[in-house]
């Protein structure tokens, strides 16, 4: 049996029992919360109403529920319109079976993003990385309200994977799941766009193979002619879910703007809240100006580096996402779940970075299981460690090339 012919064996047969699962086998996964809305649009879509159109959507959610007028409410699902394309099989289904099968996806873009991070490490290791990343909290609270993050991290490990490999079709499906997030993924979507527009990816090739021109000539250009085809398709298969979803979305983003607990982001987990709160007036349009200053100046501090970065993708995507983190003003704990990307690069270096990826793994979790949300701050000092030592990382790459070119004139 060819390999070919066996992956997809092995996938049909996964999608058998993760069907089987959801339908079949019952659980107590919370489907009221987080998951709910992304279901209620699924809903709405399978139903021919624009997932878009917030009271049509409510009269069916409500139908659905069996819940009592007064005590019902249907959370907006604030993301592009190819999110509930892509998972619009969820409608089809009951809500318990729904919210099952997409705790089983989550958990499938969970192991192929560590599959991916972890490609050529010590295959001892390699294993070991998988349950310690379920263990990571922010993780295991993801997957059991049903956020909305992990094709996101799936994305970023993809690129992380296929711009070293220079791999065309896993760039393209990379860069198009950072879209389904796009306030976590578009800083990251940016510095891949910018690395095959500016790099020359034989410079990141060993010396002995830049003379092999067939491999590499043109990857930058044949992806991003590929990455932007990918993304028109896209933004046309938008129109299915809503006819005009370029309207309607942004519309349903400012209404969503002012709800509840997203209006004063009393549960959000960054630095601009935390700054906003500690030393001004704790409103969110403070926070968003601070958010603004920290962007700056820390796009200006690697800024300084892109030659190394443009040489090292792994590190550019890698601080894209660590400055995201620290600077979006709205980011809940959960969306650390990208902190394994950097946990993954780190974990390649000295006995130094691999302690601090392991202080930053235990402390945040010990932290929020002791704690619940005031223990927040650890992930925030986390993220500035890790900023921290991939600065480092970049600066000593510089370094080393430095050297080289010396001892090379020599």
């Amino acid at each position: 049996m060819n390999r070919s012919l066996l992956l997809l064996l092995s996938a049909f047969l996964l999608i058998v029992i993760i069907l089987a699962v959801a339908i079949y086998i019952p659980n107590t996964l919370p489907v009221g919360s987080d998951f709910s809305a992304l279901y209620y649009a699924d809903l709405a879509l399978v139903n021919g109403i624009h997932i878009y159109n917030i009271p049509a959507m409510e009269v069916l959610a409500l139908e659905a529920s069996s819940i009592p007028t007064e005590n019902f409410f249907m959370p907006r699902f604030p993301y592009p319109p190819w999110y509930v394309l892509s998972t619009f099989y969820l409608g089809l289904l009951p809500i318990a079976s729904a919210g099952t099968l997409w705790f089983e996806l989550n958990l499938v873009m969970l192991f192929l993003s560590i599959w991916f991070l972890t490609d050529g490490w010590d295959g001892r290791l390699r294993l070991i990385a998988f349950p310690l990343a379920l263990m990571f909290l922010p993780v295991i609270g993801a997957l059991s309200v049903g956020q909305y993050d992990f094709p996101v991290l799936l994305g970023t490990s993809i690129l992380i994977y296929s711009l070293r490999k220079e791999n065309i079709p896993l760039t393209t499906l990379g860069a198009l799941l950072l879209t389904f997030k796009p306030h976590v993924g578009a800083l990251i979507l940016l510095s891949v766009l910018g690395w095959l527009v500016g790099s020359r990816s034989r410079l990141a090739l060993p010396k002995e193979h830049r003379d092999d021109v067939s491999n590499v000539e043109g990857f930058g250009r044949r992806a991003l002619w590929s990455v932007i085809l990918a993304g028109v398709f896209l933004f046309v298969t938008g129109f299915i879910a809503d006819p005009a979803w370029i309207l309607n979305y942004p519309k349903m983003l400012l209404n969503y703007q002012g709800e509840g607990n997203v209006s004063s982001c009393s549960e959000c987990a960054n630095i601009p809240v935390f700054v906003s709160r500690w030393l001004f007036d704790g409103s969110l349009t403070r926070a968003a100006l601070i958010a603004v200053l920290l962007l700056v100046a820390l796009i200006g501090i690697f800024f300084t580096r892109r030659k190394t970065l443009l040489q090292a993708p792994e590190l550019l995507l890698t601080s894209a996402l660590l400055i995201t983190l620290l600077a979006s003003p709205y980011l809940y704990n959960y969306d650390f779940i990208l902190l394994l990307v950097p946990f993954a690069v780190l974990a390649t270096g000295n006995f130094i970075q691999k302690i601090i990826v392991l202080i930053c793994h235990l402390v945040p979790t010990l932290a929020l299981a002791l704690y619940g949300r005031a223990g927040n701050v650890t992930l925030l000092i986390a993220t500035l460690l890790l900023t921290i030592f991939i600065f480092q990382r970049v600066r000593s790459q510089v370094d080393v090339n430095q050297l080289a070119s010396y001892n090379t004139t020599t």
